[in-house]
């Protein structure tokens, strides 16, 4: 599909600010997915209520991890800036800014100096068995990645 189509078939439905339509889909669809990989047990019913209402209605056992509903709500404010900035170059204080919205007020991450949100990473990690950008090469890779 054509990129054009997609940005009209999200942004559209967007402006509508209407539940049901494909951006309301994609927005929970997408958030629930990403946390989902990420170790989040909030459920996708869960997480279209943080959508729709701003609220979590759970059963009486369950606890919800506060870094994971700041992570939801995040990724919706993400996605919404990716869409308002889609036609703008990508660039590394994007890239930054994105990981900043993403992970702003998470507690657990934002709170540890080491930690670095909207910047590059200062620690090696870990994705499954990828080996990932040494930090001292983090910025040498991302130039090389965006030319």
């Amino acid at each position: 599909m054509e990129l054009s189509l997609v940005k009209k078939a999200l942004i559209t439905p967007k402006k509508m600010n209407l539940s049901g339509n494909l951006y309301h889909k994609t927005q929970i669809d997408f958030a629930y997915n990403n946390n989902y990989i990420e170790g989040s047990t909030i459920t996708p019913d869960e997480t279209a209520s943080i959508y729709d209402t701003g609220t979590i209605l759970t059963s009486q056992d369950k606890v919800i991890v506060l870094k994971d509903a700041t992570e939801i709500k995040n990724h919706f404010t993400l996605f919404k800036y990716m869409l308002d900035t889609i036609d703008d170059k990508l660039s590394e204080s994007m890239i930054k800014k994105f990981h900043f919205i993403l992970k702003d007020g998470t507690l657990s991450d934002s709170e540890k100096e080491w930690f670095n949100v909207g910047e590059y990473k200062s620690k090696k990690n870990f994705v499954g068995n990828i080996t990932t950008s040494s930090s001292k090469n983090v910025a040498k890779d991302m130039q090389k990645l965006l030319n």
